[in-house]
């Protein structure tokens, strides 16, 4: 059972970040179904790396997407990015020395609702006011 749907809704109409907000639905359902399935730590372990990786990387081309753009949210936008990493990171690395997969299934809801907020409001920004 997958934790959310993509749908067309949240497409912004740039399609690499489009392609990968779907990419990120995906890597957040995975990470939920092996919490749901309790499967073994190093395979929930994977699946966090993964979404670090996913995030950093996403952040990354959202950022540059930005600049190239000349948004003005830019500053706003890429704190956000920040704090949520930051949050992240910090899940992923006390995941390896404490592995609570109770835990890690609440913060895999807590990543589910921050990217589908993110988009639809944040990251609608850039379609809407950032041109």
């Amino acid at each position: 059972m997958a934790l959310f749907t993509w749908k067309d809704e949240y497409l912004l109409g740039l399609e690499p970040l489009d392609f990968e907000h779907k990419d990120l639905f995906e890597c957040i359902n995975n990470l939920y179904e092996q919490c749901r399935i309790q499967t073994e730590g190093a395979e929930v372990e994977d699946c966090l790396g993964q979404l670090h990786v996913r995030l950093v990387a996403h952040f990354a081309l959202e950022e540059k997407t930005m600049c190239e753009m000349k948004n003005p949210h830019y500053e706003a936008h890429k704190a956000e990015h920040d704090r949520f990493l930051e949050e992240v990171t910090e899940v992923v690395a006390s995941f390896g020395t404490n592995p609570d997969e109770e835990h890690l299934e609440a913060f895999t809801i807590r990543v589910k609702e921050w990217i589908l907020a993110h988009i639809t409001t944040t990251d609608r920004q850039l379609v809407t006011r950032g041109r």
